[in-house]
């Protein structure tokens, strides 16, 4: 069934009902100047022991402990000098101020890019810049015309059997560096609606694909605390961007062109059509509009999925009771194997729990930035409109003020058996909030839930290494040795 317009734009407005009764509270009195938030000196980041301005890799790789210490330095609310002109960003670290923020969100949240150079890039070839470089009336558009495509679970389940298969090809070729191929399969899939071969006869071609964006993304966060020169000239290391993006915006073009030539003018339903097919087949989409929509969605997968499948894999492998537990619910509800259906899923409280926790303990974003068009006053400071806020909840999810014991994988904090503590609503926001929260959050659950499904029914599941620590590469990706042990059941 067709939706109205007006019907789509109340759904993408729905996600903010939780705080839509908050005020910005922007006219309360005994407000302190927004030069009063405490924060470092610009000569601090400049030059003190933790600056993040003119950094190396390897010291950028360490942004999430920065934005940690900021917070033990300065408190929830941090104002910094971004330097080079760009003005100040205030840091969010409290839950409440958080709700504030969501709240002046209204329908059209207007927020930064996430990678400063991809929208530089993409406005120099001349690009649709994509959902998450767009604000206003463009980016409404756009939301609105995947809103009911990617956030219904009917329309996630029609995936699920492909899922399988997937998960099904990664038992098969299990080994440590399968994750990065299993994620390009699983995103293909999902996006294009084909399998490409990753984990089978186009190894090869997958590797170059994933270190290609594994590449943009480590080269994207040096240059975002760099003096942006690529901005006014072309600069070493912007030429090197510039052939990372053209070579995987060549490779990924391959897929969307043939996509958009074998979907279009699908005779299936609408019912029966699964995400491309319902993109390619929108009179109100033109060709480019459904090009960068594949593309960010496609992109986004390839990053996101592998990491957070190491990070679930790490946790149940160093928690074999924990393994143990899990294993029995899922041998429970599928207790032969075969393709997992819908309703096994929502069997599985405790598979869930624990992919809960490991967002909670391996968040795998450092912000959910705003840019509020309004006044806010958050901890007793006034913010003006149109200054750049991050919310670094993430920074508290270890935090023993919110989480009970927060070091350790307890899944059962997140049950509803009377064991999860009333923690603040606002300090786990893994996919972000409102209007603008990931589109594709269905997918990475249900990707990640078949897979876990698969592997602790096979395999038991262990790590003999240091511990997985995290580094900031735009986004915050596995350190240290990944190698698990598959012992076959």
């Amino acid at each position: 069934m067709k939706r109205s317009a007006s019907a789509v734009a109340s759904a993408i407005a729905s996600s903010a009902c939780p705080v839509a009764g908050v005020p910005a509270n922007a006219k309360a009195t005994n407000v302190r100047p927004f030069e009063e938030i405490p924060g470092p000196t610009i000569s601090s980041r400049l030059f003190g022991r933790n600056r993040v301005l003119f950094r190396s890799r390897h010291s950028i790789a360490h942004y999430y402990d920065w934005l940690v210490d900021l917070h033990k330095r300065y408190g929830p609310l941090v104002r910094v000098n971004q330097g080079f002109g760009r003005g100040y960003i205030v840091h969010v670290f409290d839950p409440e101020d958080s709700r504030q923020v969501f709240a002046s969100d209204g329908r059209q949240p207007f927020t930064v890019p996430l990678q400063e150079t991809t929208q530089r890039y993409r406005e120099i070839k001349g690009m649709n810049p994509g959902l998450g470089n767009l604000n206003g009336d463009e980016w409404y558009r756009l939301r609105s015309s995947i809103q009911q495509v990617m956030m219904r679970p009917q329309a996630v389940q029609k995936y699920l059997p492909y899922t399988n298969e997937v998960a099904a090809a990664l038992v098969d070729h299990i080994r440590s560096e399968s994750f990065c191929r299993w994620a390009l399969e699983s995103a293909a899939l999902t996006v294009f609606e084909k399998r490409l071969g990753a984990l089978s006869d186009r190894i090869d071609w997958a590797d170059m694909l994933v270190d290609l964006n594994k590449s943009i993304f480590q080269l994207s966060a040096e240059l975002r605390f760099a003096f942006p020169f690529y901005r006014y000239f072309s600069t070493p290391k912007w030429r090197k961007m510039v052939e990372l993006e053209d070579k995987f915006y060549r490779e990924a073009n391959l897929l969307i062109d043939d996509a958009i030539n074998k979907l279009r003018g699908s005779s299936q339903s609408e019912e029966e059509m699964k995400f491309a097919s319902l993109l390619i087949n929108r009179k109100e989409l033109n060709v480019k509009d459904v090009a960068i929509i594949l593309l960010s969605m496609f992109s986004d997968g390839l990053s996101t999925a592998a990491p957070m499948l190491i990070y679930n894999l790490f946790n149940i492998a160093t928690n074999p009771n924990v393994q143990d537990e899990l294993r029995e619910e899922v041998n429970a509800v599928l207790n032969c194997h075969r393709e997992i259906t819908p309703t096994d899923l929502s069997q599985l409280p405790f598979l869930r729990a624990c992919i809960k926790e490991t967002f909670r303990l391996f968040p795998i974003g450092t912000e959910i930035s705003r840019i509020p068009q309004k006044d806010l006053v958050l901890s007793g400071y006034r913010v003006p409109a149109g200054t750049p806020v991050d919310v670094n909840t993430n920074v508290l999810m270890r935090s023993l003020t919110l989480f009970d014991d927060p070091l350790s994988f307890r899944p059962t904090r997140w049950l509803r058996d009377g064991s999860r503590p009333d923690s603040h609503p606002f300090s786990f926001l893994p996919f972000g909030f409102g209007p603008r929260m990931c589109a594709g959050r269905r997918f990475a659950e249900q990707d990640l839930q078949v897979t876990l499904c698969c592997l602790v029914q096979h395999f038991r599941i262990s790590h003999h290494h240091s511990p997985i620590e995290q580094i900031y590469e735009t986004l915050l990706l596995p350190k240290g040795c990944c190698d698990f042990h598959f012992e076959q059941i």
